[in-house]
């Protein structure tokens, strides 16, 4: 930037942004400034920067000359009354219309000369040839013939200049519709065309129904049946509450003694503790320690009668086998095992009460069991079933619980009205893999179609199969599955999609009725102006639809 005392010359780089050029006009230190752009306008060229550029200058009290010659830059500064010069040394005038490019060089030395009348004093105002009158603060003062006369010669309302900004932008919009046009064209003809074609193929039925063995890690045997297991087990530890029902006498046990007698020649009897005797009505008593009955013994009539016999006896205390009255006043002979002796009460027995309340019995214990096998049966099998993926057949009549030891509070014959039954339970699933299952329904299919060339098999069974059977043995698991499966023409669907290619609906019908066995054919297109085939096979997709006999 060149400075005088009188005026500021700002040479704009083409490089400047308008801010720069703004900052550079305020900080002028004369209140006029003489702007010189390059050869390319370059910032200048908008009339919103001139805008800008024009208020700015107003509000720092700064009077703005364009030093140029450039038709289209004098052309804005006519559209804004922006004073233009051609040179340093002119006059500056606002100019009537955009006037020819001159051809000789715009860049001016600016501290060569002054810039014609606008280096006298800024106390005196200015009469700039063609400058409107304005009142913005800090312009110059113009003369009114002068105003009038630029007024008169001022471009009319509604002439505009070519914005070459939003010519290249719609250039380039236009251009990339047709690149993007061109694609489609290009994609939609070679590369979008697909053909189905579904079949729809007459078939027969063959019913499977055979005997399967799986077993952990084994390798699928198709002939004969042997599919390795897929086994999913589950171990919880299960509780399950239960009422008891078995009645008990917790009464008090009647008591007495037992006279035993042996008259077995030179041969004592022994008899055990806990040998029980039964009375003729059918009470049985224990007795309560091992006694030994000896060999009978001879002496007078008067103590041993009249055989001189005195036969050896033995005395042995002896409970009732269970608590209760009824024990009570049981008396006479006994019956039992007394290894050649015999018994009898030598009183009647007592003690004997009823204390009849509700225990635990073993029947408790067994239903117990069956709740427990039952009640959590639904929510493990589920769990068990989301560990098999799609790619495996679940053997929903494998699903086994298996308690283990269970544990009774309180225990068999204790007292109680509530118990709870607790165990280690297994639960086991068992599946099989689909392609496996498939392989063995295959291979039985396949016998029964031997020799028969013209048929394949369209549906192996293994979708819906029904399992019958069910057992674990030592080796693993057997089970029956039944099903059916589903034989047809046999249409190769990669060779058929060669011979299509290229061919319109029409054809292809015909072609693939003429096929034993076909019944039906339908022919689409995609998209919807594809009229034929594509000429690659593998844009033709083959579909069957099965149809039974």
């Amino acid at each position: 930037m060149t400075t005088d005392p009188k005026k500021d010359v700002i040479y704009v780089d083409i490089e400047d942004d308008i801010t720069s050029v703004i900052d550079k006009v305020k900080n002028a230190k004369a209140p006029i400034v003489a702007l010189v752009p390059p050869k390319r306008i370059g910032v200048l060229q908008s009339v919103v920067n001139l805008k800008l550029l024009k208020r700015a200058a107003a509000s720092s009290k700064k009077r703005v000359v364009l030093i140029t010659s450039d038709a289209a830059l004098v052309g804005l500064a006519a559209g804004l009354s922006l004073p233009v010069a051609k040179n340093l040394q002119s006059r500056p005038e606002v100019p009537a219309a955009a006037v020819a490019a001159q051809p000789e060089d715009d860049v001016i030395n600016g501290d060569e000369l002054p810039v014609g009348e606008l280096q006298k004093t800024e106390d005196k105002p200015l009469e700039l040839t063609g400058f409107p009158v304005t009142n913005e603060p800090g312009a110059a003062a113009v003369s009114v013939p002068f105003a009038s006369k630029a007024a008169a010669k001022a471009p009319k309302k509604g002439s505009k200049i070519p914005n070459f900004d939003t010519f290249r932008k719609k250039m380039f919009l236009f251009g990339g519709l047709g690149v993007l046009l061109l694609g489609f064209l290009v994609w939609a003809i070679f590369f979008a065309g697909h053909a189905t074609v579904a079949i729809t193929a007459k078939t027969n039925i063959v019913n499977i129904n055979l005997p399967l063995q799986l077993r952990e890690n084994a390798s699928v045997d198709a002939a004969q049946g042997v599919l390795p297991a897929v086994v999913k087990t589950k171990k919880e530890t299960a509780t399950v509450d239960f009422t008891a029902t078995g009645k008990k006498n917790l009464g008090d046990k009647a008591s007495g003694s037992v006279r035993f007698t042996n008259a077995q020649d030179e041969t004592s009897a022994s008899i055990p503790a806990g040998t029980q005797v039964v009375t003729s009505s059918g009470l049985a008593f224990v007795t309560g320690a091992a006694v030994t009955v000896p060999a009978p013994t001879y002496g007078p009539p008067s103590s041993c009668g009249s055989d001189f016999k005195c036969e050896g006896s033995a005395t042995v205390d002896v409970v009732a086998a269970n608590a209760g009255e009824r024990y009570n006043g049981a008396s006479g002979p006994v019956n039992g095992s007394f290894d050649g002796a015999s018994g009898s009460f030598t009183g009647s027995t007592s003690g004997g009460t009823d204390r009849n309340v509700t225990v635990v019995s073993q029947s408790d214990i067994d239903k117990a069991v069956e709740k427990l096998e039952a009640e959590d049966s639904k929510k493990y099998k589920t769990e068990l079933q989301k560990e098999f993926d799609d790619n495996m057949v679940v053997i929903a009549e494998s699903f086994l619980v298996e308690p283990g030891d269970p544990t009774s509070t309180p225990a068999v014959g204790q007292e109680a009205s509530n118990a709870k039954l607790t165990a280690e339970t297994t639960y086991t699933l068992v599946g099989v893999y689909r392609n496996d299952l498939r392989a063995v329904y295959d291979a039985y299919t396949k016998t029964q179609i031997e020799g028969d060339e013209n048929q394949k098999i369209y549906v192996s069974g293994d979708e819906d199969t029904a399992f019958t059977e069910f057992q674990k043995t030592d080796k693993g698991y057997t089970v029956r599955a039944q099903a059916t499966s589903q034989v047809g023409p046999n249409i190769d669907e990669k060779t058929l999609a060669a011979q299509l290619t290229g061919k319109r609906a029409g054809e292809i019908q015909q072609q693939i009725e003429g096929i034993q066995g076909v019944e039906d054919v339908a022919v689409s297109f995609s998209p919807f102006w594809v009229t034929k085939a594509p000429n690659n096979a593998d844009k033709i997709t083959i579909k069957f639809v099965v149809k039974n006999d």
